[in-house]
């Protein structure tokens, strides 16, 4: 009787034993998902922060001691990722400005350039392409390695799957919302303006290129007017995505 007792005792004790750990471990993980939205929404702010200066090499420390365990292996993993987002864009901002890219439709430049048969304009056409083609193969290949380590990350199943459904996600914006997208646009119209300049005679008046001929007026015109537009866009959605994150943080 008196051995039956004891056993009994132990078995509750076990059992009581288990719900503790259980609990303890249910409490351990919501304290960490709150820390981790703390964490996570200081860390962007921070972020946010250093990328409105592109002009320098993004510094950033992803891990936090407030966090530990799959919460810590999380946050560190997608701080990680959008600081080489962020750095891949503004790596490719400083090499277009490094090629002059922002001076391309300056009049008196351009006049100096023909005397040269344009060719510091042509060099940065060379330069920009180079930069756009380095910069989506770069943002492939953060894509591919985060992913990669997505799935070798030794984390709980339904954290994995939160890490790939927010990569997967990244893929899906709309080539209309993707600001490289429309930068691509204007390079290609700011090329058939630049053709236009070179097979067609033109002056300076005003500053201002007036062409000698009519035929190439309204060609370019309509060029310099789109790329008025997409410029605009292109502003609408950064003020867009600027409120949204404001927001959020």
């Amino acid at each position: 009787m008196r051995r039956s007792l004891i056993f009994l005792f132990i078995i509750i004790v076990c059992i009581g034993s288990f719900f503790f750990y259980q609990d303890y471990i249910k409490q351990h993980r919501l304290n960490n998902q709150k820390m981790f939205d703390v964490v996570m929404a200081e860390k962007m702010r921070e972020l946010y922060d250093q990328a409105q200066d592109w002009s320098t090499p993004v510094e950033f420390e992803v891990h936090d001691d407030r966090l530990s365990g799959d919460y810590q292996k999380m946050s560190a993993f997608l701080l990680g990722y959008w600081m080489q987002n962020v750095e891949a864009r503004n790596h490719y901002l400083r090499e277009l400005k490094a090629a002059k890219w922002d001076t391309f439709l300056d009049v008196e430049r351009l006049d100096r350039d023909r005397t040269e048969n344009y060719k510091e304009t042509t060099q940065m056409f060379v330069e920009v392409r180079n930069a756009s083609v380095q910069y989506e193969q770069k943002r492939q290949k953060i894509y591919l390695d985060s992913l990669e380590q997505v799935k070798k990350m030794s984390i709980q199943q339904d954290l994995r799957q939160t890490l790939l459904t927010k990569l997967e996600s990244n893929l899906e914006i709309d080539s209309n919302e993707d600001i490289f997208s429309i930068e691509q646009q204007i390079i290609e119209k700011a090329q058939a303006m630049f053709d236009l300049l070179k097979a067609h005679p033109w002056q300076i008046k005003n500053k201002m290129i007036l062409f000698h001929e009519n035929a190439p007026v309204k060609k370019f015109n309509t060029l310099y007017q789109e790329v008025l537009k997409l410029n605009s866009q292109m502003n609408k959605i950064k003020k867009n995505n600027t409120e949204i994150l404001e927001e959020a943080l």
